[in-house]
């Protein structure tokens, strides 16, 4: 069953023209898919169908556990947002990017892809004055 009709294919397609190199998204999930799972291996397949620079690899967080532990993932269904060269860049979507959440998943392929939007002020001096490594997550839920 698609989740994309042929007008979001569309849309997703053009949006994604503005990439500008390769960008590898590892998805993690398990051979007993659970329900999340299984729609988010549909999701990232279809998703990487909508562009040639997208290049897509499908784990298993059992079998494949010396990646899963390199790229600290420790649940599943994962998503690994890694470079052209393969570069981990520390981006990782849980879940299905599905409703509001795809347009930060789309946003983080372009962003990998060197398609860069300018951080406004006064954000880009409060972002650019950190200085140390910092954690940061997000967690969304649908109300």
């Amino acid at each position: 069953m698609a989740l994309f009709d042929e007008n979001v294919k569309q849309q997703i397609s053009g949006i994604l023209k503005n990439m500008k190199g390769p960008v590898n998204l590892d998805y993690f999930t398990q051979e007993f898919e659970c329900a999340a799972c299984r729609e988010t291996h549909s999701f990232v397949e279809e998703f990487a169908k909508l562009s040639d620079r997208i290049k897509l690899s499908i784990d298993d967080f059992q079998k494949d556990r010396a990646a899963a532990d390199g790229l600290h993932i420790d649940k599943i269904p994962a998503i690994a947002i890694k470079d052209g060269e393969g570069n981990d860049t520390g981006i990782r979507f849980y879940g299905l990017p599905g409703g509001y959440e795809i347009n930060s998943f789309i946003g983080s392929v372009l962003e990998v892809s060197g398609h860069r939007e300018p951080l406004k002020e006064p954000a880009a001096s409060r972002v650019a004055a950190v200085s140390r490594d910092v954690h940061i997550q997000v967690f969304v839920m649908a109300t």
